[in-house]
């Protein structure tokens, strides 16, 4: 089953990057943290004799303080929120793309059932299953690619959610920006709640006092 969404995690300067571009860019996985994961996309490359592999990562699940503190902790966190139909609609036709949500396995179920090759860049470790991942990756038969931009439609943005800890002020600044760029004057823009909302406050209201008569 294909999402209805695909949400980004990255910066403030990627941010106005991409929007600026019309572009988003694929990365080699050489830097990424977790080398597990990374080991499997190393591996498939050699197997299929590949020059270069390179990955795009979304979350598929709706903000949660996880996200945020792994991929985009700090004031200058954002979320770019994608239609996924509209978004994968631009892949159509590129046979170097595939795309699929990611597979959360235990150890020893690899180990029992070895994944066919072609299942490799799409798996991970079970403890990483909060993050919902759906990987886009790009191969390149013969080129050694570091990185490789891949042009979006902007109408496939939906949204713009600036990081909790992004101070208020600043986000009408950058929300201001952001509807100064071509095209992206529609582009829903809010700041994220998540660790300070004043309807979750008062959702539980404390005991009315009496008031004593004299």
């Amino acid at each position: 089953m294909k999402p209805k969404f695909l949400n980004r995690y990255t910066t403030l300067p990627i941010l106005i990057d991409m929007l600026w571009r019309k572009q988003i860019t694929l990365l080699s996985p050489n830097s990424w943290e977790d080398r597990n994961d990374a080991h499997y996309l190393e591996r498939y490359q050699e197997e299929k004799e590949l020059g270069s592999v390179l990955a795009l990562c979304f979350s598929t699940k709706r903000e949660t303080f996880h996200h945020w503190r792994v991929f985009s902790h700090g004031s200058g966190g954002v979320c770019i929120e994608f239609d996924a139909e509209e978004f994968l609609a631009g892949l159509r036709g590129k046979p170097e793309f595939r795309f699929g949500p990611v597979e959360y396995s235990r150890i020893d179920e690899i180990e029992r059932t070895p994944p066919k090759v072609e299942r490799w860049p799409f798996l991970k470790r079970l403890p990483f299953a909060d993050e919902a991942e759906f990987r886009v990756i790009c191969e390149s038969p013969t080129v050694a690619e570091l990185s490789r931009p891949l042009d979006f439609d902007i109408e496939s943005v939906k949204r713009v959610t600036l990081g909790p800890w992004m101070p208020q002020p600043v986000a009408e600044s950058v929300t201001a920006l952001i509807e100064t760029i071509e095209d992206c004057s529609g582009i829903y823009v809010h700041r994220s709640s998540l660790i300070e909302n004043g309807r979750w406050k008062k959702a539980i209201k404390g005991p009315t006092r009496r008031r004593i008569r004299r």
